[in-house]
């Protein structure tokens, strides 16, 4: 377990570092055009005068490691920075945008989990089902995320009247409950969470399909048949249960791979969360908050990755102990 935490330590190290260096390393000048305070873009140049003067503001006319010891201070003291294109601090801008992100990214997740687990059990029962629920599934877990939204974005949104075409809520909708508001912000969020859906279900479903099967290889399986008890409490209280932690591990280990797809398809749908954020932070050079969403995102798959290995290492001394 210590050399895993201490595997995790360096891995953030490394990948901080990285998140610090790349946005400097790209090219443009954060302060080449000047943009409104609600972050919208405009054409105003900057003189060269007030550039000094900002990147001096932001602490960015000093050395490289100077930037970045003060950069960890901050840090350490919960200050993510101030963003230079949303005139905002980036803690209270990722706070404001985070949960959007969330009810995609875990909504679809929670869905994926449970249809590729009942898909993989489907397919044990009817195994003629299985050859085309395999072939099926190979083919459209090799489909980008941005695609995926986009054929629902044409192909579905397009066609049907009550389906929003983008955003989280309806611009200036009068509710007049919070089950209105709720309804709607669920509405809004049906594409996206589908198109994630779509293409996540398939990872669930091999990852259960493979430890099912796994487990009906098991000598107890053949004993509780050999005793004649029911296929249906076979499948449940013994195939079911113990195949369940490698698919619950599965599903924090797709938090990572989640977090980026959501993020695409945040764009596709103009979804407020931090994929939008994100594109408008790399597109200005706003390095205070790309280094946010970075740090965010890491340590939420950091955290994810442990989870995920504390239940395979529980996993496995169970295996061990009924060996």
């Amino acid at each position: 377990m210590k050399k895993k935490i201490l595997l995790l330590l360096c891995s953030f190290v490394v990948i901080y570092l990285v998140n610090f260096t790349i946005p400097r390393l790209m090219p443009g000048d954060p302060f080449d055009y000047q943009s409104a305070a609600a972050g919208e873009e405009s054409s105003t140049e900057m003189t060269e005068e007030l550039k000094e003067y900002l990147r001096a503001y932001y602490g960015l006319d000093k050395p490289f490691f100077t930037q970045l010891w003060e950069n960890v201070k901050a840090n350490l003291r919960g200050d993510l920075g101030y963003s230079i294109h949303y005139k905002q601090e980036v803690s209270v801008l990722l706070l404001e945008r985070l949960p959007w992100t969330a009810l995609i990214m875990f909504s679809a997740l929670v869905l994926s989990l449970i249809l590729g687990t009942a898909l993989a059990l489907l397919g044990l029962r009817r195994k003629k089902l299985e050859g085309g629920l395999y072939a099926l599934l190979s083919l459209v877990g090799e489909l980008p995320h941005f695609l995926v939204g986009i054929l629902l974005l044409f192909l579905v949104a397009a066609r049907v009247d009550w389906l929003p075409l983008s955003g989280a809520v309806t611009a200036f909708g009068i509710y007049y409950s919070e089950w209105d508001w709720i309804e709607d912000v669920l509405l809004h969020a049906l594409l996206p969470v589908a198109a994630m859906t779509l293409v996540t279900v398939p990872g669930f479903y091999f990852t259960a399909r493979a430890s099912f099967l796994g487990i009906l290889e098991r000598p107890y399986i053949l004993a509780a048949k050999a005793k004649g008890l029911k296929e249906g409490r076979i499948r449940w209280h013994y195939v079911f249960r113990n195949a369940l932690p490698p698919i619950v591990a599965r599903f924090f280990l797709s938090v990572g791979a989640a977090i980026g797809g959501t993020m695409l398809i945040e764009n596709v749908f103009a979804y407020p969360g931090l994929g939008t954020v994100m594109r408008e932070a790399v597109k200005y050079r706003d390095y205070p908050l790309i280094q946010g969403v970075f740090l965010l995102s890491t340590v939420l798959v950091l955290m994810s990755l442990f989870i995920a290995d504390m239940i395979n290492d529980i996993n496995d001394r169970r295996k061990g102990g009924s060996l």
